[in-house]
């Protein structure tokens, strides 16, 4: 059976009123057939849990209740219930003031604060006439609730004309409680057929304080969680590169396992777009593929733009696994155009167009692979290109003990080119085994390691030396050695237990002189708690750093004596040059000596504040190589401040950065909330991006307003407006300025969500 997609979105129609409706008016029937009952006894048998249905099977043999002032009747003609009427099954409940029920027809009448009680959902009137072979029958002026969303409405006039088949005439749902309503939906007609899992509705509109913000003439909707062809919210919004913006997305269901999302975008100051989305799913494979296309964009001189992706995955057997990712677009400027469109490419300026395929071998992989970039230029800030890549073929293997003697070998050969003037191209071959001997024990540890890269280079024009091929082969010794010491003590009145983790990391590397070898993909390292123990300061294979240095720190950490959760952690390391380091990527040796200081902490301080801090300090130059600090505050529910600082010195390899950022989600009354977002650069003084917005709890509905501003180049920027109304149980109308919440603000909270999905039990009677 193929597998299925996850739902759509909600889309703004009377889909939960429908799904509802027909959970609690497909009335069982409350008479059994003599004849049915089994000629054996029920036998019972523990269970754990309570079935929310019962199977089939079960249902012939499942029996009723009946509790009232008086019941009287003739055998086998009719039963007459009177006075606080409870006929009562598995899964439903009716009370009424009296019930009659002819056993020759099988007709039964409720008559007087009739009340059926199914799933949850809870259904009123004055009167409820049934059939109970046919199901057919007829409840006037009712009212409903349905205990999944608190949602609530009333029909003039409900029709049961099958136990399948449903019609409403004049229905309404709301979730609002306060009288008037803040929002309802109206629909004149409602026909639920559950046959064909199909529901349609005429002459529908939802009214928000008193005015038709969404009327819909004619609505087709599924009647359960399963996916229907049909319209979904219109999504509008206001921009400043593109004015006025609207678009209305349609979902098309395919088959159970592809669909399709088809959107007509009207783009005021470009003109009409087009847009598809379309999925597929397959026990063996996935993907989808997105396309964008204005055939005549009037700010560009009516030039025809687009954007495709292509991604999808999957295995070719239990050890072939492949994966494709493709983005491409139109020209250099669609990321400062259209960035909002399509949210797989957003704003990205290096777009790829990569694939592989991996292959599971005994104690390792081997993998084929390509990487291309295209890459979205601009002259006002022009970025590096990237190497291509292609093909790689890559392979990785390991021993299969992880005690006593270990080793590895990691392989490589791969194609690099680059279209830009003054780079090499070429091909790279990679050798790299290693062999270590870790000695663990619960107070320490001891692992000597010996590593061999060699790499050898071929390239299309000379390297800087004046050669085509080059051959590299280093051997580097590496020692590392830590003890662990523990102490029980307290911190802020907490019972903990203290660590001190001393740690002494030693690495040897002859020199070899790379000045006039490519570099394909090597950069210094950042900066975390994994690159500062480390056999080689560059990343990528292109460079291999000579070395001869000691590397000694302490960590201490503070665990919670009982659950033993991580309180704080502080990391001091200093790196020693126990000789000058002659390779670098500028050219530069660094001299021998005290080199690079590290200062990494992290802390929970208490249930509500969070802290981490990173520092690289050089000794040697006095200069603060990198920095970052970051503090989260987190008092209650919807109250979130966060403040971040990063610097970046300039240096040959790294450009200078200096910037605060700001994010917080804060409570300001019962009702309103802030939210924001800023990067303020301290170099440029200037707010390079940032979003400013508030949002209203209305009880059953939710209003959201923000304004979005991005920096495109040094000189422009472009601004958003996004607006949403959530109609709770319903839908959400408007621009979804959700993800730029949530990319934005760290800890942001959505506003009026159920914690849990409610029982059937919950309003039970």
């Amino acid at each position: 059976m193929p597998k299925q997609f996850p739902n759509r979105p909600q889309r703004a129609r009377p889909r939960l009123l429908a799904a509802m409706l027909g959970a609690v008016l497909a009335t069982p029937s409350f008479a059994q057939d003599p004849a049915a009952e089994p000629a054996d006894s029920l036998l019972l048998s523990p269970s754990g849990d309570l079935l929310q249905r019962l199977p089939a099977q079960a249902r012939q043999r499942e029996p009723m209740f009946l509790r009232a002032d008086r019941i009287d009747g003739q055998a086998d003609i009719d039963v007459n219930a009177r006075g606080k009427v409870d006929l009562r099954r598995h899964d439903v409940i009716l009370k009424a003031d009296t019930v009659h029920e002819n056993l020759v027809t099988n007709d039964l009448d409720a008559k007087g604060d009739v009340r059926v009680l199914r799933d949850g959902n809870l259904f009123t009137g004055p009167s409820l006439h049934l059939n109970l072979d046919t199901n057919a029958g007829t409840m006037p002026s009712a009212g409903y609730r349905f205990g999944r969303t608190g949602g609530h409405g009333n029909a003039t006039h409900i029709t049961f004309i099958n136990g399948e088949h449903v019609t409403a005439a004049h229905a309404t749902y709301s979730t609002c409680t306060a009288n008037p309503l803040d929002w309802v939906l109206e629909a004149s007609n409602l026909d639920l057929d559950y046959a064909s899992n199909t529901g349609t509705a005429s002459d529908a509109r939802v009214r928000f304080k008193g005015v038709t913000i969404l009327p819909m003439p004619y609505a087709s909707f599924p009647l359960s969680d399963a996916r229907k062809s049909g319209l979904l919210p219109p999504v509008i919004g206001l921009d400043s590169r593109n004015g006025f913006e609207y678009a209305q997305p349609y979902y098309w269901n395919i088959a159970p396992n592809y669909d399709a999302t088809l959107t007509p975008r009207l783009l005021l100051r470009r003109g009409l777009m087009g847009s598809a989305e379309v999925r597929w799913l397959q026990p063996d494979y996935a993907g989808s593929t997105n396309l964008d296309y204005i055939p005549a964009d009037r700010s560009a001189n009516d030039t025809a733009r687009w954007a495709a992706v292509l991604r999808q995955s999957g295995s070719l057997s239990p050890t072939l696994s492949y994966g494709l990712d493709l983005q491409r677009v139109s020209d250099n400027n669609w990321w400062q155009d259209f960035a909002d469109v399509n949210p797989v490419i957003a704003a990205n300026r290096t777009l790829p167009q990569q694939g592989q395929l991996t292959w599971l071998v005994p104690d390792g992989n081997v993998q084929a692979s390509f990487n291309r970039w295209q890459t979205l230029q601009s002259t006002q800030s022009p970025i590096a290109v990237p190497y291509n890549i292609q093909p790689r073929i890559d392979g990785a293997w390991h021993s299969a003990n992880y005690t006593g003697l270990q080793w590895s070998l990691n392989t490589e050969a791969a194609r690099f080119t680059n279209s830009t003037p003054g780079l090499v191209s070429g091909d790279r071959v990679d050798l790299t085994p290693s062999i270590s001997r870790p000695f663990i024990a619960p107070w320490g540890f001891v692992t000597p390691k010996f590593t061999l890269d060699s790499t050898t280079y071929r390239t299309d024009s000379p390297m800087v030396g004046g050669a085509s091929s080059a051959t590299r082969t280093l051997p580097t010794f590496s020692l590392d050695s830590g003890l662990v010491y523990e102490r029980p003590t307290t911190l802020l009145d907490h019972a903990v237990t203290q660590t001190l983790e001393p740690r002494l990391y030693y690495v040897y590397t002859p020199y070899r002189d790379q000045s006039t070898l490519p570099n394909f993909d090597s950069a210094v390292l950042g900066l975390n708690l994994a690159t500062i123990y480390t056999d080689n300061v560059f990343s990528g294979r292109d460079r291999i750093a000579d070395a001869n240095n000691v590397t000694a720190g302490v960590t201490t950490r503070y665990l919670d004596a009982t659950s033993g959760a991580e309180y704080a952690r502080l990391t001091v390391a200093q790196r020693v040059l126990l000789r000058q380091q002659q390779v670098t990527l500028t050219g530069t040796p660094v001299a021998a000596g005290l080199n690079d200081t590290y200062a990494l902490a992290d802390a929970a301080l208490g249930q509500h504040w969070n802290a981490n801090v990173g520092v690289d300090y050089n000794l040697r130059a006095r200069q603060l190589v990198q920095g970052s600090a970051r503090a989260t505050w987190h008092p209650e529910d919807f109250k979130t401040l966060g403040l971040d600082y990063e610097y970046q010195s300039a240096t040959a390899t790294q450009i200078p950065l200096k910037y605060v950022n700001a994010s917080w989600q804060w409570k300001l009354s019962g009702r309103w909330y802030s939210v924001g977002q800023a990067t303020y650069s301290l170099l440029d003084r200037q707010i390079n991006a940032g979003l400013l917005g508030f949002e209203y709890d209305g009880g059953c509905w939710v209003a959201r307003v923000v304004v979005q501003r991005s920096s495109l180049t040094t000189t422009s920027a472009s601004t958003r407006l996004l607006f949403q109304l959530e109609l709770s149980g319903l839908s959400r109308l408007g621009m979804n300025p959700l993800s730029a919440l949530a990319q934005n603000i760290p800890g942001y909270q959505l506003l009026n969500q159920p914690s849990s999905v409610p029982s059937r039990y919950a309003n039970y009677e």
